[in-house]
């Protein structure tokens, strides 16, 4: 029986909680500050986490952060980070503090950081920041938390640089519905996590881009196929640019976890009202009021490098319509705007 301790009792954290529960593992579940009244409700006889509708399984253990000690994390065998991206700066704080012996460390936090001009997925920045860390482990793939919560089958990926650490979590956390694979193209996978949110923003706007033209369900076919090919190809070059493999992109890490988000979520609901013709400010003030919209972010970092939005000399590497379109919408206010001229070239 392993012992494995999960920071942030949001929905993902707390739904990968599941499957290492039913392999009969101990799980300690952290609450995050703004986690307090999801734990408080978790602990009541019977008690449900208030955004998935279930009571987490039997073997699992829930406090808040201020009840967290050195000995909760003593003989761990696998801390996962389950905060968004605004987080990490607690997540570092906290392990810093609590930390008093080395352990792996397993994050499904999706983001890029930037100093400079220099844009580096979490694998990149986060081991110098956690001396303890012994192993970072990026995990990717198309996964919903309530889906998972609820037991309904899903394939991700774990990607960690020493192959031997990631087949160890993935042997403790893998159940007949939640399928894994393992790969050590953690910069990659990392890359993907993130991007695949923003990509997501204009795959969405092509979904409701044609009102003249859509389907019975209300969505136009045919561009946002074309267009989820070129993000693909887009997430792919990047992920080169960035250290990462451009194959990554065409697994689950890239496309598997793009097409899902594209499915729903913040992400997709952005892009699909810049489709009808709103900005992004005009979203963000209504009906995304409040809401931490993932792929915002990370084009405020990616504008850090330099897109080209039409062929250049350069070659395909550099070329990135799609992302210069949903920058221009995301960081210029514009109404999105993609030239189809421009698209698909390989």
């Amino acid at each position: 029986m392993a012992k494995i301790v999960v920071l942030g009792a949001g929905v993902m954290g707390t739904a990968l909680c599941v499957p290492a529960a039913d392999n009969g593992h101990k799980v300690l579940l952290v609450g995050t500050p703004l986690d307090q009244d999801i734990v408080v409700a978790m602990r009541r006889p019977g008690g449900i986490h208030p955004k998935l509708d279930a009571a987490p399984p039997a073997g699992v253990e829930a406090i808040r952060f201020d009840e967290l000690r050195s000995e909760h994390l003593a003989n761990a065998d696998i801390i996962v980070v389950g905060v968004s991206s605004p987080g990490i700066g607690w997540v570092t704080d906290i392990l810093n503090r609590v930390m008093t012996e080395a352990c792996p460390i397993a994050f499904v936090t999706k983001g890029l950081e930037s100093a400079g001009s220099a844009v580096s997925t979490y694998a990149q920045t986060l081991p110098s920041r956690i001396p303890l860390m012994s192993a970072f482990i990026g995990i990717g793939g198309p996964c919903i938390a309530r889906e998972l919560a609820n037991r309904l089958p899903t394939a991700c990926i774990y990607a960690c640089e020493d192959i031997s650490v990631a087949e160890q979590l993935a042997a403790i956390m893998q159940t007949d519905y939640y399928r894994l694979s393992v790969t050590t193209d953690v910069t990659g996978v990392e890359a993907c996590a993130a991007l695949k949110n923003f990509y997501a923003i204009g795959v969405s706007a092509m979904q409701t881009r044609y009102p003249d033209q859509r389907r019975a369900d209300g969505q136009s076919k045919n561009p946002t196929a074309a267009v989820f090919t070129q993000a693909t190809l887009e997430m792919a070059r990047l992920c080169e640019r960035l250290g990462g493999q451009a194959t990554t992109a065409f697994g689950l890490a890239g496309l598997g976890d793009l097409h899902v988000t594209v499915g729903g979520g913040r992400n997709s609901r952005l892009g699909q009202g810049l489709g009808t013709g709103r900005t992004v400010v005009e979203m963000l003030s209504s009906e995304l009021f409040g809401e931490t919209v993932e792929g915002v972010d990370t084009a405020r970092v990616l504008a850090n490098m330099a897109l080209e939005k039409q062929h250049t000399d350069e070659g395909p590497l550099a070329y990135f319509p799609l992302a210069s379109a949903i920058m221009d919408a995301v960081l210029q206010h514009k109404r999105f705007s993609l030239d189809f001229s421009n698209l698909i070239v390989q």
